[in-house]
C-alpha cells in the first residue's frame, strides 16, 4: 500500500483553518472642487492619479526602512504642463505648492491629503511632495486633468491600502 501525499493547503481545507492571505495595494483618485469667486461650485470631479516610483519607494522606507524615514507628504503643488509618468520626480511646469492637510479615521484602510489653491490659472497638473520648496523632490503622486482656471481650487487626493 503507498501513502496518498497531502498538500499543505488540502489539510489546512480539511482542518477548517483558513490560510492567512494579506496583500497590499496603494491605489487612489484626486478629486478636483472649483468655486467661483462668489463662493459658488464651478465643478466637482475625480481624476485617476499615479503613484510615482519615487513616491512608492518613500512608502516602503516609511514602513519598514532600517535608515531615516523620508519626510510626510505635506505639500501639493499644481501646474501648466503635460501630466508625468511613474518615472516623473518633478511637475512639468509647477506653478504653485501650498501646505496640505493629512486626514484618517482609525480602524480604516483610507487616508486624504487636502490642499487649496487660490487664482488659479490654466493648471493641467498636479502632485503631492514632502517638502515645502517648489521644483524640488519627492513626488508621491501625480494627475493630469484638463485646463483649469478658477478663483478657488480644492484638491483631495484620497489612498486606499488594500
Amino acid at each position: 500500500m503507498f501513502k496518498e501525499k497531502t498538500k499543505i493547503s488540502d489539510s489546512f481545507k480539511m482542518s477548517g483553518i483558513k490560510k492567512a492571505e494579506e496583500g497590499l495595494r496603494i491605489c487612489g483618485k484626486v478629486r478636483l472642487i472649483g468655486h467661483n469667486k462668489d463662493g459658488s461650485l464651478a465643478f466637482d470631479r475625480e481624476v485617476p492619479n499615479l503613484i510615482t516610483n519615487a513616491g512608492f519607494d518613500a512608502i516602503c522606507a516609511q514602513i519598514a526602512s532600517g535608515s531615516a524615514a523620508p519626510a510626510q507628504f505635506r505639500w501639493m503643488a499644481i501646474g501648466t504642463g503635460a501630466v508625468g509618468t511613474a518615472t516623473a520626480t518633478l511637475l512639468t511646469t509647477e506653478s504653485a505648492r501650498v501646505a496640505a492637510t493629512y486626514a484618517h479615521t482609525g480602524g480604516t484602510k483610507i487616508f486624504k491629503i487636502t490642499g487649496i489653491f487660490t487664482t488659479v490659472s490654466a493648471a493641467t497638473e498636479y502632485g503631492c511632495f514632502n517638502v515645502v520648496t517648489a521644483n524640488t523632490a519627492t513626488l508621491l503622486n501625480t494627475a493630469g486633468f484638463a485646463a483649469i482656471t478658477i478663483n478657488s481650487l480644492t484638491i483631495e487626493a484620497t489612498f486606499t491600502l488594500s
